[in-house]
């Protein structure tokens, strides 16, 4: 397998491993041989990683990794074996730390990642040669076709979108999923509050990366927030400002999402996750919906 790797197809070479030998490859194997560096994804800059996901390095990755598997276990629970998956979207996908982690499953051009800052999808193009990457606005319409994606999941993206821009946003992923496709998205838990809280006590903030940081303006009423996540409501708090007002900090409660998401999509599940901060969504789009 590491004679001539660099114009072997990653599915081809690694369809049927285990997950553990390949989170191995990406992290101490990828470091160990140079071949690996020829068909695997590269990783960006330290200060990238920071900045986007609070870690670099292998902690990053085992935190993508976490997600590639829940994600992936969730899809073949509601619906099916991922090999045969013919279409996933990472919606917002950044410098392409998760998609990445989908090529030993299904061919990597039915593999499509999308975000709205153009230099990361310059950074994924330059990184990942296997998948597709798109530019999208930052607010819908994408480019895509209706009906185009048996897959899709958002790591970390409704986890700060207001809920204007989460009902748009929320709509489009109606639109472009196929009809019995799957829609996985991820959101803050209820624990993050007093993460809020906890940061803005920290004698060290100001040595934190930015992104990280910004969060210790959140919530600043914690237990305000606290009661509206138990009554079921939208916690949001912006950060972001002119174009980008829209961003900030969004913990959706369970309650909240059967009571509004219901209208368009299937519930399947509600998954609190305790170690990455994320609690999962997944709602299927009825058959037969256009």
């Amino acid at each position: 397998m590491l004679q001539d790797l660099s114009k072997t197809n990653p599915y081809e070479l690694f369809s049927g491993i285990s997950d553990d030998f390949w989170l191995w490859l990406f992290t101490d194997g990828y470091r160990k041989h140079s071949s690996l560096r020829k068909v695997l994804p590269e990783m960006p800059s330290e200060d990238l990683q920071l900045h986007l996901t609070g870690s670099s390095g292998d902690a990053t990755l085992k935190e993508a990794f976490w997600a590639y598997v829940t994600f992936k276990g969730l899809y073949e629970k509601h619906i099916g074996s991922i090999t045969f998956c013919n279409s996933i979207l990472d919606y917002g996908c950044g410098w392409g730390r998760i998609i990445r982690f989908f090529i030993k499953d299904i061919e990597p051009s039915k593999i499509w990642g999308c975000d709205p800052i153009p230099e990361m999808i310059t950074i994924c193009k330059e990184k990942n040669k296997w998948c597709n990457f798109a530019n999208i606005g930052t607010t819908p319409p994408t480019q895509f076709q209706n009906n185009t994606f048996e897959l899709i999941f958002s790591f970390s993206v409704f986890s700060h979108l207001s809920e204007e821009s989460h009902k748009g946003c929320l709509v489009e992923l109606y639109r472009i999923l196929k009809p019995g496709g799957l829609l996985l998205i991820t959101t803050r838990n209820r624990d993050f509050f007093e993460v809020c809280s906890q940061l803005r006590s920290n004698k060290d903030l100001d040595t934190l990366n930015a992104g990280p940081r910004s969060s210790a303006k959140a919530f600043l009423d914690t237990k305000q927030a606290q009661e509206d996540y138990d009554n079921g409501k939208y916690c949001f708090t912006q950060l972001g400002e002119g174009d980008w007002s829209y961003w900030g900090e969004t913990a959706i409660p369970k309650s909240y999402i059967l009571n509004n998401w219901t209208q368009q999509f299937t519930f399947l599940d509600f998954i609190k996750d305790p170690n990455y901060g994320q609690n999962i969504i997944a709602v299927q789009k009825p058959h037969g919906n256009k």
